[in-house]
C-alpha cells in the first residue's frame, strides 16, 4: 500500500474515532455527567501537550458546544 493510501486510511480512522468521541461525549453531557469544557485540559498525566492535540481538543469542545446550542434551541422551539 502506498504512503498516500496509508495516510488516507489513517485520516478515515481518525475521523471515525472523532465522530464516536463526539457522540459519546454528547450522550454523557445530556445525562449531566460532564461539561465539554472539561476536555480542554485533558491529558495523560506527566505528559506535555502536543500542539496538534491542543487544537484537536479545542475543535472537539467547540463541536460539542455547538451541538448543545442546537439541542437547546430545538428544545425551546418545541
Amino acid at each position: 500500500m502506498a504512503m498516500t493510501d496509508q495516510i488516507e486510511v489513517l485520516k478515515a480512522q481518525v475521523n471515525a474515532l472523532a465522530q464516536v468521541v463526539l457522540h459519546l461525549a454528547a450522550v454523557a453531557e445530556v445525562q449531566g455527567q460532564f461539561q465539554p469544557e472539561q476536555l480542554r485540559d485533558l491529558r495523560w498525566p506527566g505528559q506535555p501537550y502536543e500542539a496538534e492535540a491542543v487544537r484537536t481538543m479545542g475543535w472537539l469542545c467547540d463541536e460539542l458546544t455547538a451541538a448543545r446550542e442546537v439541542r437547546q434551541s430545538s428544545e425551546q422551539a418545541s
